[in-house]
C-alpha cells in the first residue's frame, strides 16, 4: 500500500464521488420532470418503482457522501483511514447490484408486455438474481475484510461473477427489447418512428450501462494495487438509475421543439393504456391553438366594419339635429 503513489488511490476516488454527485443532479432533474409531466402514469409498477429509485439513489448519495468526508475529511493524510473500506460495501456492490437488478425486472416485464412470451423475461429474471446475489455477497465479503488493498485479490471471482452478469443481462435486454420493437414496426409514419425512437434509447442506455460495468470488471482485475476501478464503480448505480428515467421521460414532447412528428403513446406506462392529455402530438396542440383563435377572430367585428357602423349611427344624429333646428314653432313671429 506505502510504495503506491498517493495519487492513484486518492485520485479515483476525488473523480468517483465527483460524477456520483453529477449523476444524482441529473437524475434529481429527471425525477422532477417525470412527476411533473405523467402524472397519469400507473402507480404500479412505474410510479412505485421511479420513486423507489429515487430515494435509493438518495442514501446511496449520502452513504458515499460520509464516505468521502472520511477519506478527506477527518481522515486527511491517514493511510489507514485510506486503506479503510468504510461503507462503500454498502454504496458500492450491494446497492448497485439493487438497483441494476430493479432496472432489468422492469425491462422484463416490459419485453413481456411486448411479446407476450415468458422464456426471453425469465432469462433475464434470472441473471438479474444471480448478478443481485453475487453483488450482495461480494459487499459483504468485502465488509469483512476491511481493506481496499485486500478486497482486489479475495473477491476476485464472486465480483467478477456480479459485473459480468449484470453486463450480459444488460446486452440481452438491448438486443430483445431491439427485436421485438423492430418486429412491431406497422408501416404507419408516427408509430415507425416512436419504435426507432424506443430503439436508440434502449441501445444507447443498454450499452452505456453494459460498458461501465465492463470498464469496472476490466480495471478491478488489471490494476490491482490501485483504486483505478473505483472510478466506475462508485457511480455505476447513478448510471442504472439515470437510465430508466431516461426510458421513462423519453414520451414528454417539447412545444415548438425540433422533434414535432406526432407519436403514440407508451401502452407499458400509461394507466390502463389510456392516452393522457400530455401525450397529444404537438401538431395537433397547435393546429388546436389556431382553430380556436381562427373562431374567435370569425367572432370578432373587423375594425373596418365597426368604423363603418360608428360612423353611419353619427351621421344619423347629426341629420336629425338639423331637422330639429329646421323645424320652426307655431308660435313663433316671423
Amino acid at each position: 500500500m506505502s510504495s503506491v503513489p498517493i495519487a492513484q488511490l486518492t485520485g479515483p476516488l476525488v473523480i468517483g464521488h465527483f460524477f456520483n454527485w453529477g449523476l444524482f443532479g441529473a437524475l434529481t432533474l429527471q425525477a422532477y420532470i417525470y412527476y411533473i409531466a405523467f402524472p397519469t402514469d400507473r402507480f404500479f409498477p412505474t410510479k412505485a418503482l421511479a420513486l423507489t429509485i429515487y430515494l435509493f439513489e438518495v442514501a446511496q448519495t449520502c452513504i458515499a457522501t460520509s464516505d468521502a468526508f472520511r477519506n478527506f475529511g477527518t481522515g486527511w493524510g491517514d493511510l489507514i483511514q485510506l486503506d479503510a473500506l468504510g461503507t462503500y460495501w454498502i454504496n458500492g456492490p450491494l446497492m448497485t447490484s439493487l438497483v441494476s437488478a430493479t432496472g432489468q425486472f422492469f425491462y422484463a416485464w416490459r419485453i413481456w408486455i411486448l411479446t407476450k412470451e415468458f422464456w426471453v423475461p425469465s432469462v433475464i429474471v434470472l441473471l438479474s438474481l444471480t448478478q443481485a446475489v453475487a453483488g450482495i455477497y461480494a459487499g459483504v465479503w468485502a465488509d469483512e475484510i476491511g481493506h481496499f488493498s485486500e478486497i482486489q485479490t479475495k473477491t476476485y471471482v464472486v465480483t467478477s461473477m456480479w459485473l459480468a452478469g449484470t453486463a450480459l443481462c444488460d446486452v440481452i435486454i438491448s438486443v430483445t427489447m431491439t427485436w421485438s420493437l423492430l418486429r412491431a414496426r406497422s408501416g404507419i409514419r408516427s408509430t415507425d418512428i416512436l419504435v426507432i425512437k424506443i430503439v436508440r434509447l434502449t441501445v444507447e442506455t443498454g450499452s452505456t450501462c453494459a460498458a461501465f460495468a465492463i470498464i469496472d470488471l476490466v480495471f478491478y482485475r488489471v490494476y490491482q494495487h490501485n483504486n483505478y476501478h473505483l472510478v466506475p464503480s462508485i457511480a455505476l448505480s447513478k448510471l442504472y438509475s439515470n437510465s430508466l428515467f431516461a426510458v421513462l421521460n423519453s414520451r414528454v414532447r417539447i412545444i415548438g421543439g425540433r422533434t414535432g412528428d406526432s407519436t403514440a403513446p407508451d401502452p407499458t406506462l400509461t394507466n390502463n393504456g389510456v392516452v393522457p392529455r400530455q401525450a397529444l402530438s404537438v401538431r395537433h396542440r397547435q393546429r388546436s391553438k389556431v382553430n380556436f383563435a381562427m373562431m374567435e377572430e370569425d367572432a370578432r367585428p373587423s375594425r373596418d366594419t365597426s368604423e363603418e357602423v360608428l360612423d353611419a349611427d353619427a351621421r344619423s344624429h347629426h341629420e336629425a339635429h338639423e331637422m330639429e333646428q329646421v323645424k320652426v314653432s307655431p308660435y313663433t313671429s316671423v
